[in-house]
């Protein structure tokens, strides 16, 4: 299974030159025209007046060549000769004794490149490099060589935004009193901002956890307490009071966006996803000059990260209202030429309201930070939230309640003008969906758009994480054009999760379709979609342990919690190496539209490679994760590592 495919089989000279040589006057793509013609024709009579006229043509061509090529006349020899074309063709470079992996279907593999003026000018075979000349040639020695990979949602620009107090404690009691030891060891701090609360320690169906519990330890200080899964909050009666949050306050999106409720009304202190998220740039700014700078080095750094690891080019999924910081410092890291990647951005919706503004906003951060790396071509929708909070929007009620199903952000209707809006200004949407009621909506408000706009529907959709997919919906997907993109390395075994409780055995047996929703023919890209993971982030980051985990779904042997954690089903989920180097390159280049100069190694596009030591078809499927680049270009110029000399 994971043995290197056998390399194609190495084609004759000629047809090397023809294919790769614009100026080979016998063009053998031309003449197998007649020869399809000849195949294709099922009447006998009809196939023969072909051939024949066919092959005239060809022998009239063929003629003209002959007589071009013939030797020449003794008076043509007694005039000067002119200076014979040289038939060798100069590149900048010149890879050979590779094991290329192209990610382009009509050629997989190849042995040989040559790149020149930052694009592929052959990619094919040894024997056709030897037409090629070059100042640098490198043999690599059987070294696998990758395409340039693109991260098709990821959050580089909102690491060390946030700047957490953290706590712990394996029980209520434990947690709170650490509450309660940080607030008495920072007394100058406005908003005590804590992390990280264990979903399974509070929530049980839909109680979550309550501000009269957090205001006995800590009763006259501002206490925003983050969730382990960043997708809910827990404050106190004093951060409510600050936010001017109380019985008559409007849920951005009720049973979405919210503020939970005791049976009085009033806000229980428990804010799920854009209810809280909307708050956040406001109340906790970067304004400390010290700050800016830490984040500034933070995101440089973390860009470095992904390019170490051959990523070329991202989309970045958003950043909770911080779009202005994180794109000016981006926009600052170009200009100073620091930015090692191409950078997609985008304007997040969290709530309905921020729908209205998405577009414009888009067009304005286009105009004030895009720059030649910079770009912004998409909105990005949260059309639910997770099932860890009861957010994410199902199709059937969440298991021990008879009728509480979620919603999502947006109605068919909604989402469907939202699409018509971005085809007019010619700008994709990515959207966040977790539960098979978000699939559906998405597939649904798709379909309507595409009835009115005809073919002149512009709009990408992606749809991102997809871990439910009701069985109606899986062929829609390719159908529609939607394009998905999953995060791999999620898809490892999970014990005790409290996600299992909430959907019940049967659904939470099926998450993450990724191997059906591929093997379906729709497009589906890879993504990390990390920005927290402290002294992990490296390795979160790293598509290779995406591979790795979407290749066995289970995570790295080190990280297992028993002796054999096992395989997460379904098993035949499991995707193949091959399907992982394609999704985090050609369909990820498609998801950005730049599938015409990006994500295969095939000549005329971009020279964006990666060089690896270990080759991933041939190492141990538990150790893929800790592969690393020896070299990565990008453009034809070595950015990170080195080629061998």
């Amino acid at each position: 299974m994971y043995a290197l495919l056998p390399m194609p089989r190495t084609t004759p000279n000629l047809a090397n030159t023809a294919a790769n040589d614009p100026t080979c006057l016998i063009n053998l793509r031309t003449s197998c025209f007649f020869c399809k013609l000849c195949f294709f024709a099922s009447d006998k009579n009809k196939k023969a007046k072909i051939m024949n006229t066919s092959h005239l043509i060809v022998a009239m061509g063929l003629f003209g060549v002959i007589a071009a090529c013939s030797p020449p006349s003794s008076e043509q020899a007694r005039s000067p000769a002119p200076v014979a074309a040289s038939t060798e063709e100069s590149a900048d470079l010149i890879i050979t004794g590779a094991k290329i992996f192209t990610s382009d279907k009509q050629q997989p593999w190849a042995e040989a490149l040559a790149i020149k003026d930052g694009k592929f000018v052959y990619v094919g075979d040894a024997n056709g490099i030897v037409s090629y000349t070059g100042t640098n040639s490198i043999d690599l020695n059987g070294k696998l060589v990758i395409p340039g990979m693109v991260d098709g949602h990821s959050h580089p620009g909102y690491v060390n935004v946030e700047n957490f107090g953290e706590v712990e404690g394996d029980t209520q009691e434990e947690l709170l009193a650490a509450v309660k030891a940080y607030a008495d060891e920072h007394p100058d701090d406005e908003w005590l901002r804590l992390c990280c609360w264990p979903t399974d320690m509070f929530v049980h169906g839909n109680e979550g956890p309550k501000k009269e519990v957090l205001d006995a330890v800590v009763p006259d200080r501002l206490v925003w307490f983050e969730s382990a899964t960043a997708h809910d909050f827990w404050l106190n009666s004093k951060a409510l009071e600050k936010l001017g949050v109380d019985k008559n306050t409007p849920d951005p999106r009720p049973g979405l966006a919210m503020y939970a409720r005791d049976e009085n009304g009033e806000p229980s202190g428990w804010v799920k996803e854009g209810a809280g998220v909307q708050h956040f740039a406001k109340q906790f700014a970067l304004t400390d000059d010290a700050r800016k700078q830490e984040h500034k080095e933070s995101v440089a750094e973390t860009l470095q990260v992904l390019s170490r690891h051959g990523v070329t080019a991202l989309f970045d999924a958003g950043n909770k209202g911080y779009g202005d910081l994180v794109y000016r410092v981006v926009s600052q890291l170009e200009k100073e030429g620091k930015l090692p990647l191409r950078y997609y951005g985008t304007y997040q919706i969290f709530t309905p309201e921020r729908a209205k503004t998405a577009i414009s906003e888009v067009k304005r951060y286009r105009r004030e930070y895009g720059g030649d790396l910079l770009q912004f071509n998409s909105v990005k929708l949260f059309m639910d939230g997770i099932s860890a909070n009861q957010s994410a929007g199902l199709l059937e009620p969440y298991s021990g309640n008879t009728s509480y199903v979620g919603t999502t952000m947006l109605s068919v209707e909604e989402l469907r003008d939202l699409l018509l809006e971005l085809n007019n200004e010619k700008l994709d949407l990515l959207v966040h969906t977790i539960g098979d009621l978000a699939v559906r909506t998405v597939l649904d408000a798709v379909e309507a758009a595409q009835a009115i706009a005809k073919d002149d529907f512009y709009p990408r959709v992606t749809m991102a994480h997809l871990v439910l997919i009701d069985p109606i919906d899986l062929p829609r997907i390719k159908e529609l054009g939607v394009i998905c993109n999953f995060t791999p390395w999620w898809m490892g075994v999970e014990h005790d999760d409290v996600v299992r409780v909430f959907l019940g055995e049967e659904r939470y047996s099926t998450m993450y379709q990724t191997r059906s929703v591929f093997d379906s023919g729709a497009v589906v890209s890879f993504s990390s979609d990390e920005w927290w993971g402290g002294d992990m982030l490296a390795t979160y980051i790293s598509p290779y342990l995406g591979m790795q985990v979407g290749h066995t779904r289970q995570y790295p042997k080190e990280w297992w919690e028993t002796k054999d954690d096992g395989i997460r089903s379904p098993s035949n989920e499991r995707l193949s190496l091959e399907q992982l180097v394609e999704g985090y390159t050609r369909n990820g280049a498609y998801q950005l539209r730049r599938e015409n100069e990006l994500g295969s190694i095939e000549v005329g596009k971009l020279a964006d490679l990666v060089v690896l030591d270990n080759n991933l078809f041939e190492v141990d499927r538990h150790e893929i994760w800790k592969v690393k680049p020896s070299a990565v270009m990008m453009e034809g110029e070595v950015i990170q590592g080195s080629l061998p000399d």
